[in-house]
């Protein structure tokens, strides 16, 4: 009974699990008939908050958790802004979160993020540094739509961290 409290204690005491790779999708979307741009950016909580921790983040930001501290949205933008801009037909795109959220799994963390455009996508231009400075391994998949067909799938890395269209 003793090896049972024990084994149980360290479960429940033990962080989330690890996941072996390092990844995130993200989809750009233009959307003509709203005259915007539309972003869906997928990655893993922990990441993103190990990450924004190790770039002066305070800890325990429970990001998407009923316990999510008070300016937790406010850091996330902060990190987005610096590691996640794309240049729309030559101009930077003035990317507004309007929400996340977190998966049942409690790991994957979705973030919507949209722009007003007044044209379609001629030239796109993504600079992508997200997850990178913790995880040298960090792929992040970025797929540009216009419309509804994808236009465009960029594999951007710490070795690459820029992709066009």
């Amino acid at each position: 009974m003793l090896i049972l409290h024990l084994c149980l204690s360290l479960l429940v005491a033990s962080p989330a699990p690890l996941h072996d790779y390092h990844i995130s999708k993200t989809n750009v979307r233009y959307v003509a008939d709203r005259q915007e741009v539309q972003v869906e950016m997928h990655l893993f909580v922990e990441d993103l908050e190990a990450d924004m921790v190790a770039a002066g983040a305070p800890e325990k930001l429970e990001i998407g958790t009923k316990i999510e501290a008070e300016d937790a949205e406010r850091y996330v933008a902060s990190y987005l802004e610096k590691h996640f801009r794309i240049d729309w037909n030559g101009e930077p795109l003035p990317l507004e979160i309007i929400g996340y959220e977190l998966e049942d799994d409690l790991h994957g963390l979705w973030i919507y993020q949209v722009a007003a455009v007044n044209e379609g996508p001629k030239e796109v231009v993504v600079d992508c540094t997200l997850l990178t400075n913790t995880y040298p391994d960090q792929k992040n998949i970025v797929k540009i739509y216009n419309g509804q067909e994808r236009s465009a799938t960029l594999l951007l890395s710490k070795d690459r961290t820029q992709g066009s269209y």
